[in-house]
Order: C-alpha cells, then sequence, then structure tokens
C-alpha cells in the first residue's frame, strides 16, 4: 500500500517537471528583451553654405559730386604746398557753411606753405537744393573780395578779414570753399583769386536740385 502510494507521488512529480520544462522561464523573459533594437542612426548634418555678404552700397551722387570737387595734391601743386598732415579747424567763412545734407557732408584736405601759410578746402553738397542759393544767402564777416565768376562755377562770393581771405564757389549741389591765411590780407587774397578757376574747373556738371 505504501509502495503504491510512493510511486503515484513519484508520477505527479515527473509529470510536474515535465510541464515546467515546456514553459519559458519567468526570470529569463523578465531580463531579456527578445527583441533587439539597433541605436539609431544619427542624422549626417548637410554642408552649409557660408552666407554672402551683400555687395556694398554705391556711393550716392551727391558724395560722388563732393569726392569729385575736392582737391588733391596735385592740383596745388603749382603753389609749392605741402599736406598739412591732419585736419585743420575750419574758421571764419568756412565754419559758417551749412552742413551737408547727405554723408560725407564735406572734405576738408589742408595744406601749408614754406612761409608757414595756410590752405584749407572745405567741400558740401546738398542733394534737395541748390548751392548757389545756399552761397547767396551765406553772411561771412569781413570785407568782401571781388572774384570773377571762372569757368565751371555758377556762383562766387569771397570774403577777407585778419590776413585769411575765403572764396566760395558753387555749382550744382556742390559748394566748394578755399580759404588761405598768410602773413598778409593782400598775400592771401592773391592765393585766394590764383587759385579759385582751379576749384572751379572740378565743380561737377549735374545741373543744380529744384
Amino acid at each position: 500500500m505504501r509502495q503504491g502510494r510512493a510511486v503515484a507521488i513519484a508520477a505527479v512529480a515527473l509529470v510536474g517537471l515535465t510541464g515546467c520544462a515546456d514553459r519559458p522561464n519567468d526570470l529569463d523573459t523578465y531580463y531579456d528583451d527578445p527583441t533587439t533594437s539597433a541605436p539609431p542612426e544619427r542624422a549626417t548634418p548637410s554642408a552649409v553654405a557660408a552666407p554672402v555678404p551683400p555687395p556694398p552700397p554705391p556711393m550716392n551722387q551727391t558724395a560722388a559730386a563732393v569726392a569729385a570737387a575736392t582737391l588733391t595734391d596735385a592740383d596745388v601743386a603749382a603753389e609749392g604746398v605741402r599736406p598739412a598732415g591732419m585736419p585743420v579747424r575750419t574758421t571764419g567763412c568756412l565754419a559758417a557753411v551749412p552742413p551737408g545734407e547727405t554723408p560725407p557732408g564735406y572734405r576738408n584736405p589742408s595744406w601749408v606753405y614754406p612761409s608757414g601759410s595756410s590752405l584749407t578746402q572745405q567741400v558740401t553738397g546738398y542733394p534737395r537744393r541748390s548751392a548757389a542759393d545756399v552761397l547767396r544767402e551765406l553772411r561771412c564777416a569781413g570785407n568782401p573780395l571781388v572774384v570773377p565768376i571762372p569757368p565751371g562755377a555758377e556762383a562766387v562770393r569771397a570774403w577777407c578779414a585778419d590776413g585769411t581771405c575765403t572764396v566760395l564757389l558753387a555749382r550744382g549741389e556742390v559748394l566748394s570753399g578755399l580759404q588761405v591765411t598768410a602773413s598778409t590780407a593782400a598775400r592771401a587774397a592773391d592765393a585766394a583769386k590764383r587759385l579759385a578757376p582751379i576749384v572751379a574747373a572740378k565743380l561737377p556738371t549735374r545741373p543744380s536740385p529744384r
């Protein structure tokens, strides 16, 4: 009797083991992911072209006219002058000239005579009005200096005060002023009259703004 019960228990145990062998192990199933996913591919960055800088803006007509009317060292070489090397502070009539309406506004190169006298130019552009009108409205201290209108200018006015003479010439939108400071007013006046035609020849031929 006891022997038969032992055989039965052994048979049940064998069946249980067989059943467990057919099922997947729960621990293995929990820790091992049956599906293996490949790591995501990184997108290759596409080549980015460097931005092309915009072209520089063209010089406007007023600025070009001002630049063209500015004297160079070659223009005044006959005077025997040398560049001043640093900007000279404008005084008298040149300081009274109204500022231009657009950059560069004005240019004022300066030179020095061997005697120590100085020569300064100031060029100003007025894109929305006539430079001749600006010149007519200008008031300067000193004695008026008579200077004939040289070819290339529409209007001219000049003054002398304390050894400094200034001649102002207008054409179109450009007002060009030349100032000479010498030991005497007579020497300054002679140099201003002598240089007036050179200044006028560089004035622009563009018609006056209306």
